[in-house]
């Protein structure tokens, strides 16, 4: 009976989580000004490109024309140096502050920070 409803609550609060991901990208921007989301997740599968920006800021270049930014809490020693990083994603989003990162060659570990849609060149 207990394991039922454990299984059930962790079930609920596994899809709580996923629709929580997925429901909050940044809506409603008219192409007029960025969209910041604390709760906003892009897919790893769907990038197309990313661009080091600095040791804060990484640009992602999505399949469907959209820019995502990501700002960082804190620099990131070496990021733009080593132009680029690794990331274990453990399912198929990666939302705002909940990701880690690692500078390629030196390993050193970093939080991604929130990810703001960038509004499309019109």
């Amino acid at each position: 009976m207990f394991t039922g409803m454990r299984v059930t609550a962790a079930l609920v609060a596994m899809t709580a989580g996923f629709a929580a991901c997925t429901s909050s990208e940044p809506t409603g921007l008219g192409g007029q000004q960025a969209a910041s989301s604390t709760k906003a997740c892009i897919r790893p599968a769907e990038i197309a490109r990313q661009d080091i920006v600095s040791d804060e800021e990484i640009r992602f270049e999505m399949r469907n024309g959209d820019v995502w930014v990501n700002k960082l809490p804190r620099k990131c020693p070496s990021l733009k140096f080593q132009g680029g990083f690794t990331w274990d994603v453990r399912g198929m989003m990666v939302c705002s502050n909940e990701q880690t990162i690692y500078v390629k060659d030196d390993g050193t570990p970093c939080q991604l920070g929130a990810f703001t849609r960038l509004p499309k060149a019109e």
